[in-house]
């Protein structure tokens, strides 16, 4: 009996041990896996950053388009290679592909949200670099009513919501590329808010003309300075600014807006330094008569714009609006949309032996101006008139299919002594009848301006068969009218790609062009 007592006890004892030992070899239970949590604070799409107090949304879309009579993202032939308008520079169809990327990031603070933003992403476009271009489109903070870095210029309002094209003229629209901006906003409760912002000037830079020294060529700004694109990549070629000095001062930029059930409405000013290089040559001592260097310069200018817009929420169709916007602008001329960000800021359109030509300058001046004009006469520099009126209008046939109606007008005008300079300058285009060229000593050429308009009118519908897919068409005409007398004045044309040299009538050119677009959106 004691015998197996003691071989019972033994036993246990043994399995005791053996269970110690494999409970001491088991592993640490692990901690609860911490799953992405959602964050309901800012609307759908952000969750919390994994063991912080952040939210954060990832968005983007991909976009594959093909364009008709027009470059990519469907800008029109009114410029560049393309408004040669012949079977050497100007395809018929153009293709491009885009990937863009967002990360929207917040925390709330004792002085509210503090708020960080970034989108860019990857193009290809037909003729370019087989891997394509990266670029950036919004990169800024925003904290406690301030806003810092690159976003939306402050003065535009409603532009390009209705319409893809961002080339009809008008009105003012930064555009995918952005602006850089300094700005603080107040928010006063019921959807009303004011904003002052400053932002950056040489972004809002079309050219200064300096008739006496620098030469104007048909599709082409005056030189002799340059600043970067501003576009999608650094490899983008420096744009043209004619004699702007360097920049001085930021632009100032003030809106007041409401934004409420029935729509929304903004008023909005800017002022904008004109600031010239020096009459006559900037880089070469000596010379004789209008180009001779000077270091003289004239009298600094403010430009200014002001702006006013509404969008109306119509009421027999959720998603029907009514838009209307007009821009006043004096010096300012890409607060009309000419100049965004140094991308369309001369026009040419050829059609067989006629031309219409234009270039909305911010100023012009000259050393010399008329035919008593005799050594050192400087003019002041004369500021460029522009205004512009715009207005859509969008319909849902269906919550999956909406069609929009849109137009713009501008009207770009020269006064009298800036028409006087241009008309009479050997360095521009403008020759005679019988093909002289101009100069300050014989005066304007008669029949001669430099005023012009452009008018454009189109349509766009999107259907989504599918959340967030969009399938997209658009038609837009534009019309690209001159002011000169074609039965006294002719220009000339130095000859490029397949345009060949020679003297041009002008004449009103007009263009259609079209655009198919399949965008597949996620989180924006």
């Amino acid at each position: 009996m004691k015998m197996v007592k003691s071989l019972l006890l033994g036993s246990a004892a043994g399995l005791v041990a053996v269970a110690g030992a494999q409970a001491a070899d088991l592993p640490v239970k692990a901690k609860p896996v911490e799953y992405v949590k959602i964050c309901s604070i800012y609307g759908a799409g952000f969750f919390y950053i994994p063991g912080t107090d952040t939210c954060i949304k990832i968005g983007g879309w991909v976009r594959a388009e093909v364009d008709f009579n027009a470059g990519g993202s469907h800008t029109e032939y009114l410029s560049g290679a393309g408004g040669r308008n012949d079977r050497i520079d100007t395809p018929d169809v153009q293709w491009r592909s885009r990937f863009v990327v967002s990360f929207d990031i917040r925390t709330q603070t004792e002085y509210g949200t503090l708020r960080s933003y970034s989108r860019g992403g990857y193009q290809w476009t037909t003729n370019e670099d087989g891997q394509g271009t990266y670029y950036v489109e919004r990169t800024f903070v925003q904290f406690a009513g301030f806003t810092m870095g690159r976003s939306q210029s402050y003065f535009d309002f409603y532009a390009n919501v209705m319409y893809y094209t961002g080339y009809i003229g008008g009105p003012s629209s930064t555009g995918a590329g952005g602006m850089n901006v300094l700005a603080y906003t107040a928010t006063f409760g019921n959807g009303f808010t004011a904003t002052l912002s400053m932002e950056d000037g040489t972004l809002r830079r079309s050219a200064i003309w300096d008739a006496g020294t620098d030469a104007l060529t048909i599709g082409s700004l005056p030189g002799p300075s340059t600043q970067n694109a501003t576009g999608y990549t650094a490899r983008a070629p420096g744009v043209n600014i004619g004699d702007y000095a360097a920049a001085q001062v930021p632009d100032i930029v003030g809106s007041l807006r409401v934004d409420q059930a029935w729509g929304s409405a903004q008023v909005a000013g800017a002022l904008h330094q004109v600031r010239a290089g020096y009459y006559g040559n900037n880089s070469t001592l000596g010379g004789v008569g209008p180009s001779q260097f000077t270091g003289i310069a004239p009298a600094d200018k403010w430009g200014y714009a002001a702006m006013a817009g509404i969008v109306i929420n119509l009421p027999w169709a959720k998603g029907d609006q009514f838009w209307v916007e007009g821009a006043y602008t004096v010096g300012a001329v890409s607060y009309t949309g000419w100049n965004q960000n140094g991308q369309y800021s001369t026009f040419v359109r050829f059609n067989g032996g006629t031309v219409a030509a234009a270039w909305p300058l911010d100023a012009v001046f000259a050393n010399v101006i008329g035919p008593a004009g005799v050594g050192l006469n400087g003019s002041a520099l004369e500021l460029t008139t522009v205004w512009t009126v715009a207005a859509g209008i969008q319909h849902y046939w269906t919550p999956a299919l909406r069609s929009s109606l849109f137009g713009a007008y501008t009207a770009t005008e020269y006064d009298a002594n800036a028409t006087s300079i241009m008309c009479s300058s050997p360095n521009g285009p403008v020759r005679t009848a019988a093909g002289a060229t101009p100069n300050f000593a014989t005066g304007p050429v008669a029949g001669c301006s430099f005023d012009f308009n452009l008018w454009a009118i189109g349509s766009r519908t999107i259907w989504n068969p599918v959340p967030n897919l969009d399938i997209g068409v658009e038609v837009v005409y534009a019309k690209l009218q001159q002011n000169m007398d074609p039965s006294r004045v002719l220009l000339n044309f130095a000859g490029a790609g397949g345009r060949p040299a020679g003297l041009y009538t002008p004449a009103d050119q007009d263009s259609w062009s079209a655009l198919f677009r399949v965008q597949r959106n996620f989180w924006p």
